[in-house]
């Protein structure tokens, strides 16, 4: 039965944790799902905070309201202001200059201008403009910058850029394809110029990896690469576009003050331009709007930030930043990977043998709390894997994954619990004191299943000359007798948290101090007794009104170690006693038949309950089958019980003639005996002591009489 039950509690395990997973990704599937994964990607953002940038690669230049204001022109500029800053740029020794801006058409109002940007762009290799695919559900258009301004070693790359579910850009993509022809993106051809070997350098869009030159850049999802951001909205050093362009070459109008090549005056406090100061030197510079107007504004994990006063805002990342972040990414091989599919694996194996752990050996509120400090600990390593390794693990599928096997694991438990209990009140409930089930259905561990070891106090009942008895009644008459008796004898055993362990006829086998242990089972089991006698006195008074057969029942008593456990079959078995113990509990009760007494209680019951308890030694008896004789006692009263003087004063004569029996002063212990019956003429034990004695004086037992009467029956 054990071990079917541990198979079935296995297969329930291994059911839930397996539904648990399914259940998880399926549910993962939903949009709600994803997105709530990807707010913990930006939670992680958020935790860790901007990355410091020192003497970063890669600087912007930004179109702002500044300088929208300051150059003579509003937007949209001409491109000869392009073409300047170009020319400004590298001037001030520019690696590569990148022009987030689409120049897919002819400049309807200046061809000029379009012929300047043009010449600018032949004549600087290190310039590399935008361009954009647009896709629909039936169809994708691709626009590549004006045929005019692609230059023979090409000179463009596509802004690749999308929005994730939520509206947020967390992903690039570093090639795209058009038409089954593989175009770089703009930051890929910003690489490609600032590799140095421009011939020989290559694009792949492999299934694992894109690949930039030499660089191998892994792919999160959807065939985009995952931005490591730097930090939120203006973290990249950056100038105006109307500071660039205020050189000596360009009249900037009344603004004019060509910043931008002023060799300065140290004498006079003038700094010099940015163009002798090298700060441009050997940068990539990304041209693009910042301008609230021209709608190039992306939300990203950092658009939430606090200003020095600790007000949050949301701010928005201009798109050209959102270049230059993923540019960094990749310069710097900051790459951002998802963890191996083995060890997503192993996450959801420890997942749910953790809370296995958790719901079969901790408490219900512990477990709770101890699942819920799994979860804390999961997210813990997943942001500690993040800041340091820069390794994005799931996290809503394995808290799922965990929370469902909980449910499930807790529901499981509850029901398995309640089958339990279901089946130990069944099992105890007409057997056992209600608080014995009680405390039974709280802590079921106590009823241990297989055998255990323990000292219990065992009682066995027998109605005297029973078979004459029912003889003389009819089957219905002997059953409802016997069902009166034994009702009344079963209530006594249980107010005394004795169980029932069974009824074989009119006998009763009762136990005090299981399933759940108490120390005075021994008092409680001689308390059970004396009430069961009395109540039975009083039943015979009834029953000889009634004209009934009236009820003598003898009972037996002993305490000591025994086996308690489930004994039989794996499909049928009793929880019982069996031991020597037990045995000699039996042997007692029928021992009664050779004293005349009604409750015989061994030495070992007597030595806890002597003190509490009238009693009276009867012999020395050596129980059929055993060498080693035991003292038994008649169980009288309890000591708080007002005798009649009268019978202490023959229990006191009583004592003295079993002393005066046991060291062969026969005369003085036939005048003891004689004594006690002058007061109680019907006292068996005296009667039986007053003849062994009577025999002993004239027949001699011998040097070897040792005192011990050995029982030749059960």
């Amino acid at each position: 039965m054990a071990q079917k039950q541990k198979k079935e509690s296995l297969v329930m395990v291994f059911a839930i944790s397996i539904g648990a997973i399914i259940l998880a990704y399926l549910i993962g599937f939903s949009s709600t799902i994803h997105t709530l994964e990807l707010k913990f990607i930006d939670m992680r953002f958020g935790l860790r905070g901007p990355i410091e940038l020192e003497d970063s690669p890669v600087v912007i230049v930004k179109i702002d309201d500044q300088s929208d204001e300051s150059t003579p022109e509003r937007w949209p500029w001409p491109r000869a202001y392009f073409a300047q800053v170009i020319k400004n740029l590298n001037a001030a020794g520019a690696a590569v200059i990148g022009v987030d801006v689409i120049f897919d058409q002819p400049d309807v109002d200046s061809t000029a201008s379009d012929q300047e940007f043009a010449e600018v762009l032949r004549q600087y290799d290190n310039v590399v403009l935008a361009g954009k695919i647009l896709r629909s559900q039936n169809y994708s258009t691709i626009y590549p910058p004006y045929q005019k301004f692609i230059t023979d070693n090409n000179n463009w790359g596509l802004v690749a850029v999308e929005a994730d579910l939520d509206g947020f850009y967390r992903r690039y993509l570093v090639t795209d394809t058009y038409n089954d022809s593989l175009y770089p993106s703009f930051v890929a051809e910003i690489l490609r110029k600032y590799s140095g070997h421009q011939d020989n350098f290559k694009f792949e869009n492999n299934p694992d990896n894109f690949v930039v030159g030499d660089l191998r850049v892994p792919k999160f999802t959807n065939n985009s690469m995952m931005i490591n951001y730097y930090g939120p909205a203006f973290t990249f050093p950056s100038y105006s576009f109307d500071y660039i362009l205020d050189s000596q070459d360009f009249d900037m109008g009344d603004f004019d003050s060509d910043l931008f090549d002023d060799p300065g005056d140290p004498e006079l406090g003038i700094p010099p331009g940015i163009k002798y100061t090298g700060q441009l030197k050997d940068k990539i510079v990304l041209i693009g709007a910042t301008m609230f107007e021209l709608h190039d504004l992306f939300p990203t994990p950092f658009l939430e930030v606090k200003d020095s006063l600790g007000n949050q805002s949301s701010v928005e990342m201009p798109g050209v930043e959102l270049h230059a972040n993923a540019l960094m990414t990749i310069l710097q091989k900051n790459f951002l990977t998802q963890t191996p599919f083995l060890l997503n694996i192993l996450i959801i194996l420890a997942a749910v043998i953790l809370t296995f752990i958790i719901t079969r050996f901790l408490p219900t509120l512990w477990s709770s709390i101890g699942t819920i400090f799994l979860v804390a600990v999961y997210i813990a390593i997943t942001v500690f894997v993040f800041v340091n390794n820069n390794v994005i693990m799931e996290i809503v599928n394995p808290v799922l994954i965990i929370a469902f096997s909980y449910v499930g694991h807790t529901l499981y438990h509850y029901l398995q619990t309640q089958q339990e209990k279901k089946m130990l009140r069944g099992a105890f409930a007409h057997y056992v004191p209600e608080k014995v089930v009680q405390e039974l259905m709280n802590n079921p561990e106590k009823l241990q299943l297989g055998g255990e070891e323990r000292v219990i106090s065992v009682i066995f009942s027998d109605v005297a000359g029973f078979t004459s008895i029912s003889e003389k009644l009819t089957p219905r008459e002997l059953v409802l007798l016997l069902n009166e008796y034994l009702t009344a004898m079963t209530n006594i055993v249980l107010d005394h948290n004795g169980i029932i362990d069974k009824y074989e006829g009119d006998a009763i086998m009762a136990e005090f101090g299981m399933p759940v242990a108490f120390d005075d089972h021994p008092q409680a089991a001689c308390r059970a007794a004396l009430q069961m006698q009395t109540r039975l006195e009083e039943m015979r008074k009834k029953w000889k009104a009634e004209g009934r057969p009236e009820l003598e029942a003898r009972v037996g008593i002993n305490t000591g170690e025994v086996i308690v456990g489930n004994m039989g079959s794996e499909s049928v078995f009793d929880y019982t006693v069996m031991g020597d113990h037990v045995n000699l509990g039996s042997r007692l009760e029928g021992a009664n038949k050779v004293y005349g007494t009604k409750i015989m209680i061994s030495e070992f019951t007597y030595a806890f309950v002597k003190n509490d308890f009238y009693t009276r030694p009867l012999d020395l008896i050596r129980v059929k089958g055993k060498n080693k004789p035991i003292e038994v006692f008649e169980l009288i009263a309890e000591r708080n019980t007002q005798l009649e003087s009268k019978y202490l004063e023959m229990l006191s004569a009583y004592h003295k003639g079993i002393e005066a029996y046991r060291t062969r002063n026969w005369k003085e212990a036939i005048d003891s005996f004689e004594f006690c019956l002058n007061l109680y003429p019907e006292d068996y034990p005296s009667k039986l002591y007053r003849k062994r004695s009577i025999e002993f004086k004239f027949n001699d037992p011998g040097e070897n009489w040792d005192g011990v009467f050995t029982m030749t029956t059960k």
